[in-house]
Order: C-alpha cells, then sequence, then structure tokens
C-alpha cells in the first residue's frame, strides 16, 4: 500500500471528531513466549451471493481487474499461533483476530498485498456501498476505544507514525500533535482513520504496542483489512514472524463455514526446512525503491510459464522488474483471479486456444462472465493442457486443474479463471505484470519463509 495521501479538511474534521469519541489510558501488557499460533482463514462475504452464477463470476473477474488495477499503479486515487483461515464468496479469505483489553475479537481479511492493519472502530463507523447481504451500517462489527485500556492514539514523535507516513511532514505533523488520519486505497474500495497502540490478544498470550488503524470512514469496507505484507506496519513484522503459511480451501461461492489454518511462526527453532515436499524460490525486492508500495509486495522469480508442456514465449521484460520498476510477479492473497498483462496473457490464452482447438468456444458465456478462453465440453471426454509456473533457481508449480479452469455452474462450460485488462498496464509494463491471487492458491501450502527470504509450495488438498 502507497504511503497515504496529505491529509484533506475532511480528514481534519474527521479527526476532532474521532478524539472526541475516544478514551484512553495508558497500559502496558506481557509479550507472549509462545512460538507457533494457527488461526482459521474463512471465505469473505459477499455482495453477490444471491445473484446468478455468471454474475457473480463477472463481479470477481472485475474486481480483480479494479484491485491489480490499484497494485499496478498505487499512487493513483518463532513462536507459533494456529488461527483458522475461513473463505468467502466474494474471493477473499478472513481471519478472526482480537485486540483491546479487554479484547475485542472482529474479522479481518488477510492481505498480503498490504500492510496496515486496521478495524472499523468507533460508534461512528460509516461504510459506504456496504449493502451487502446481512450487512448494513447498523449491524458492522466495530472495535469500540473507549472500552479498552489500553488504547492510546499514536502521535507524531512516535517512529511508528512513520510507518506508514514515511519521513513525517513538519507542515503536517510536528511536536505533541497527533499522527495524521490515514487514507487508504484498495482495489475494491477505501478507508481513512487514525493510528492506535493497541494490545493484541492470542490464548498464548498477547501482543503489545500493536500499531492498527482505526477507521472512522470507509467504502465498500464492511470488515478491516489485516496486512500481511512487507512494510514495517503488517502483522508479520510486528509481531516478528520467521514465517507463516497457509493452504487455502477451494472456493465454493457460497460461504459454507468451512476454514483452514493460518500458521504464524515466531521462533527460529520451528521455522526450518519443512516437509521435504516443499519447493522453494527467493523472494526479490522491487529495485525501484521511490515507490514505497512496490516494496511491500512479495515478488517472487518466475522465470517462465509453460502450457502441456510447451514454452510461452513470454518477452524477459515482464517477467522481471525493470530498473523503473514495471514488470515481475507478486503473489497476493488478497486478489481473486490471477492478473496478467495483456500482452502476458494473451499469449498464455493463445496456447490454450490452440492446444484445445477441437472444443467450441462458448462466446456467450465469454461475454457474460468477463472470462476467457471458455469451451463447451458438455457430455464430452476431455484433456486440458497442464499450466506450469516455473521460478528462478530450478522450483515448478504445477497447478491443479481447478485452479486454472472452472465449470460455471451446471452449463457444462469451462473457463480459464485468469484475467487482464487494456486498462491496467497493457503492453506498457506498469508495476507487476503478473499478480498471482488466491483462485490459484486454492489447495496448494504456501510458507513464506521470512527469515530466509524465499516461498515454499506445494500442492495438497487443504481442509
Amino acid at each position: 500500500m502507497a504511503p497515504p495521501p496529505p491529509c484533506s479538511s475532511s480528514l481534519s474534521i474527521l479527526t476532532l471528531i474521532t478524539i472526541l469519541c475516544f478514551c484512553f489510558c495508558i497500559c502496558t501488557s506481557s509479550s507472549s513466549s509462545q512460538n507457533t499460533l494457527t488461526l482459521s482463514l474463512t471465505q469473505h462475504i459477499s455482495p453477490e451471493n444471491n445473484h446468478p452464477w455468471l454474475q457473480i463470476i463477472n463481479s470477481l473477474a472485475s474486481s480483480s481487474i479494479t484491485r491489480a488495477h490499484h497494485l499496478k499503479n498505487p499512487k493513483e486515487k518463532s513462536s507459533t499461533s494456529k488461527i483458522p483461515l475461513f473463505p468467502h464468496s466474494y474471493g477473499g479469505y478472513s481471519v478472526s483476530l482480537s485486540f483491546g483489553s479487554p479484547p475485542q475479537k472482529l474479522s479481518f481479511v488477510m492481505d498480503t498485498g498490504s500492510s496496515l492493519v486496521w478495524f472499523p472502530c468507533t460508534h461512528r463507523y460509516s461504510c459506504s456501498d456496504c449493502n451487502f447481504p446481512n450487512v448494513n451500517n447498523t449491524n458492522i462489527p466495530r472495535f469500540i476505544p473507549k472500552l479498552s485500556s489500553s488504547a492510546k492514539i499514536i502521535g507524531c514523535n512516535n517512529t511508528k507514525c512513520g510507518w506508514v507516513f514515511g519521513s513525517t511532514d513538519p507542515i503536517r505533523c510536528n511536536g505533541d500533535q497527533i499522527c495524521p488520519a490515514y487514507m487508504l486505497q484498495y482495489g475494491s474500495g477505501s478507508t481513512s482513520g487514525l493510528l492506535l497502540s493497541e494490545t493484541m490478544d492470542f490464548d498464548e498470550g498477547d501482543v503489545s504496542d500493536f500499531l492498527v488503524g482505526c477507521s472512522i470512514l470507509s467504502t465498500r469496507q464492511p470488515s478491516g483489512i489485516a496486512g500481511f505484507g512487507r512494510g514495517s506496519s503488517s502483522l508479520p513484522v510486528q509481531m516478528g514472524l520467521k514465517k507463516f503459511s497457509y493452504c487455502l480451501v477451494s472456493h465454493r461461492f457460497d460461504d459454507t463455514p468451512v476454514s483452514s489454518e493460518l500458521v504464524l511462526v515466531r521462533n527460529s527453532s520451528n521455522s526450518g526446512a519443512g516437509d521435504s515436499g516443499i519447493s522453494y524460490t527467493k523472494f526479490h525486492k522491487n529495485p525501484m525503491s521511490s515507490t514505497a508500495a512496490f516494496q511491500e509486495y512479495y515478488y517472487v522469480n518466475l522465470r517462465k510459464i509453460t502450457v502441456g508442456g510447451k514454452t510461452v514465449k513470454i518477452p524477459y521484460g515482464f517477467l522481471v522488474p525493470g530498473s523503473d520498476g514495471n514488470g515481475g510477479t507478486i503473489i497476493d492473497s488478497g486478489t481473486t483471479f490471477t492478473f496478467m498483462d495483456s500482452h502476458v496473457y494473451d499469449l498464455v490464452a493463445k496456447e490454450f486456444e490452440n492446444q484445445m482447438s477441437k472444443y467450441k468456444r462458448a462466446a456467450d458465456v465469454e461475454s457474460e462472465s468477463g472470462l476467457r478462453p471458455c469451451f463447451d465440453i458438455a457430455g464430452k471426454p476431455a484433456e486440458f493442457p497442464e499450466l506450469m509456473f516455473h521460478f528462478k533457481g530450478g522450483a515448478k508449480l504445477s497447478l491443479p486443474l481447478a485452479d486454472y479452469f472452472s465449470f460455471l455452474g451446471d452449463s457444462g462450460v469451462l473457463c480459464m479463471t485468469i484475467v487482464s485488462s487494456n486498462l491496467v498496464g497493457s503492453n506498457s509494463r506498469i508495476g507487476p505484470s503478473i499478480i498471482i491471487g488466491n483462485y490459484q492458491q486454492q489447495n496448494i501450502y504456501l510458507e513464506y519463509d521470512l527469515e530466509n527470504g524465499r516461498l515454499g509450495f506445494k500442492k495438497q488438498i487443504c481442509k
């Protein structure tokens, strides 16, 4: 996530309103001695789950493209813990976290493409365009700071203010002033509020003095976001994690209450080689240091893509970030369908079309769903080319078929679940060229080995 823009007058008013809502007292809490925490991941609420299947897919395709636009153009408007990770029908995965003294539990969308952790905050929280099923402004779960004895507003002199804003601007922030209100843009919406120091609570122990955003105004963001990116304000960095891992259960687009585990490891002794079946590839940094958001992304060294064993001839400049920061591949849990710049996408799609030319194209479904190519295989035995990602160092990831082709309802039509748009980069290589979304991460164990700077993966049934 790019550093927030300067505060507007509306945000200054927001600041005053927010301060009046708070009742704080300074306190400290002990830090945990546990090494591993496990949480649950679940699919997130959907604005579309009462709509026809093709509309749901079209909405997910559109939101994936919109998020890609934001990720590519961010300046535009060991201790181990295990936590349930739930999939939701709008395309994201959420986790429950508790903050405050006494703790207040809330749901957060897990997002490896941004860093700040924030929650809907105070009774005044307002979310526009949040007409999701069973959700409105009156029933959105909120964090109430005045009910927490550990909530403290972050001031300008606190170094954590700079985690979000970069070098502090003396015109906006100096002396004993509070840290300016933040405004964050996401592909699907936005949020704004104030930064707090709070206690994050786990059964294994507390994490004190945790920087978290207290959002008062949002657009299409009824729940908070847990940033798992590489920035200083992210949950992994603040907790000092050596690694975290997850295995995403399959999307069902019906909010079935099933979950998988999100594992957080804080001890080096628990962050070793792991299972022998895991393949690893190194993370790398974007050379364009002046674009803060690019430094938060998890770039991986994708060297080539093969379809049915045949190499897709992708120009090198799209696979590796150039000196201008454009190009390259990131992995992002907040994007649903994998996004590829049109030049890359057209080459990959064309190879599938060539190898599957014996099947009839379903042009009407392509038009309605926003996906292509789509093939009508009703009543026919079908064979599909393997899609494989090849990484620097020799690691290979062969995607499960269900991760890149999906039946749309009961139509007998299969569509490739990778998207592109001429509106978000075309052949000009703006930002990352390939964004590997969570749909292509289903039933794959993914390990973010932060201590050794590498991504581990292996195919398995997630549960």
